[in-house]
């Protein structure tokens, strides 16, 4: 029996659901007792513990790291683990760890398994021998998980985990109110509201999201790119119908999706928009966006800072007073003229307003996105019962249905105008429905009915010019 002058223990479990650590507890106490029935002496800062770190799931190890860095350092002697599977977690850990192990002279001793000597032949043999079967252990595990989880999604059963908003534990039944507030979120977002402005309405209601917390600007984005609000379940690179009521159509998820991951859209969860146009309206100069400053001191109190906006290009072409170029847009003083939008969303045929010649026709398109996603479900059921089928036929009929499937999703993402202005069209009170709107809607609003273009004022103080801003209707 070899004698060992400095030992370490390490612990480690894959999964920790309720986080109470009862399994590296256990590891823990059979490694210790190992220890001591083998008088090796162990100190605190050499017992190493990683809880709920997966096998398969490629997560930092960061004790394991510490522990590594032990034996460079030459502070231990031998490794005390309750197997040999909870040291290493593939064939390229093990491959690593074996050679640091040989090269400082470092032994393995198991709870459940053997003394590894690492540095004879022998001892390495064993340890990649050992190793080889856990390994296989692991990927038969994943397979046979894999395949479960597959029949789950093909039979259109809920997926597991956190309870989502909106729906029971078990995922398959509405909670009406919480329903009803995930409709908003999309709504809102289609509408033009960002993904901050969301949750800091939310917030302001009282709308906790499941866990009882307040929304962040993630929890939002994640919510509303998840497909089980439409009913649907993503698995493999493809999308299949859930048997569970969905929240929202798949249309409106899918518009949702778009926006979301349109590259143009400003992604930081950072400082929302404070004015009007800025980041919309563009340089009557080179074209670029401008951006709201703040030019010289508060006036006053009342007034507030003296606000313009500016060219956002390496070259300031120019630098605008805002209110009156916002007054001219969006004003609503009363005894004072109505600004463009609202003359806009006021006229006896706004209604075209909301006419898109380009929408595809969703329900069309929901109807044959079913019909193709069944297609390829009774295809391979019948693959499946024909022992004579031909795998690359089928195999190459597969590919074309999930392109026209994939054709069919695209065109599905079409953004609705109806989104951001039906509320508006049609109002029995414009101003009011304008005014009730929050700053990002209205943003939405002026960039979906046109582009604003600011020109520089010319030299010296003048009074404004409604003609050095021109908008151009985007109808």
């Amino acid at each position: 029996m070899t004698l060992f002058r400095s030992g370490a223990t390490y612990c480690r479990i894959s999964k920790d659901d309720e986080a109470d650590e009862d399994g590296v507890t256990r590891q823990s106490e059979d490694t210790a007792a190992l220890a001591d029935r083998r008088d090796i002496p162990v100190t605190d800062t050499h017992r190493f513990v990683d809880n709920d770190v997966s096998a398969t799931q490629g997560k930092r190890r960061e004790d394991y790291e510490r522990l590594m860095a032990t034996v460079r350092e030459g502070g231990i002697d031998v490794i005390i683990v309750y197997a040999l599977g909870r040291l290493w977690r593939n064939r390229k850990e093990r491959a690593e760890g074996i050679e640091v192990l040989r090269k400082h002279g470092v032994s393995v001793l198991c709870v459940k398994g053997p003394e590894l000597d690492l540095s004879t032949a022998v001892g390495r043999m064993l340890a990649g021998v050992v190793g080889e079967f856990d390994t296989f252990e692991v990927e038969q595990m994943s397979e046979r998980q894999q395949r479960e989880t597959l029949q789950r999604v093909e039979r259109g059963v809920a997926p597991t985990g956190p309870r989502a908003f909106g729906y029971t534990p078990d995922g398959m039944s509405v909670i009406d109110s919480e329903a009803a507030e995930v409709r908003k979120m999309f709504d809102a977002l289609l509408a033009g509201a960002t993904l901050s402005g969301i949750a800091t309405e939310l917030n302001g209601r009282g709308v906790a999201n499941r866990n009882g917390k307040e929304w962040t600007h993630n929890a939002v984005r994640y919510l509303l790119q998840n497909e089980r609000y439409a009913g649907l379940r993503s698995y493999g690179g493809s999308d299949y119908a859930g048997k569970w009521d969905a929240i929202v159509s798949e249309d409106v998820w899918r518009q949702a999706v778009a926006v979301l991951t349109d590259g143009a859209r400003k992604t930081s969860p950072g400082p929302a928009r404070k004015w009007l146009l800025s980041g919309i309206a563009r340089c009557g100069v080179c074209g670029e966006t401008v951006t709201s400053a703040q030019r010289g001191p508060k006036s006053s109190a009342k007034t507030g800072p003296d606000r313009i906006y500016k060219c956002r290009g390496p070259v300031k072409h120019l630098a605008r007073n805002a209110v009156p170029i916002d007054t001219l847009i969006a004003g609503t003083e009363p005894g004072e003229p109505l600004g463009v939008v609202l003359l806009l969303l006021m006229r006896e045929d706004a209604a075209r307003l909301l006419l898109d010649d380009q929408r595809p026709d969703m329900e069309a398109l929901t109807a044959k996105a079913g019909t193709l996603r069944a297609r390829l479900k009774n295809m391979t059921a019948a693959f499946a019962d024909d022992d004579e089928a031909d795998a690359v036929e089928f195999a190459g009929a597969v590919r074309r249905v999930r392109e026209r499937l994939s054709e069919v999703e695209g065109q599905m993402s079409s953004p609705a105008r109806t989104a951001v202005l039906g509320d508006l069209v049609g109002a029995e009170d414009v101003v009011a429905a304008w005014e009730a709107l929050p700053l990002d809607r209205q943003r939405a609003v002026v960039d979906t009915l046109m582009t604003v273009t600011i020109h520089p004022a010319g030299p010296g103080r003048r009074a404004f010019d409604p003609r050095s801003v021109v908008v151009a209707p985007k109808l």
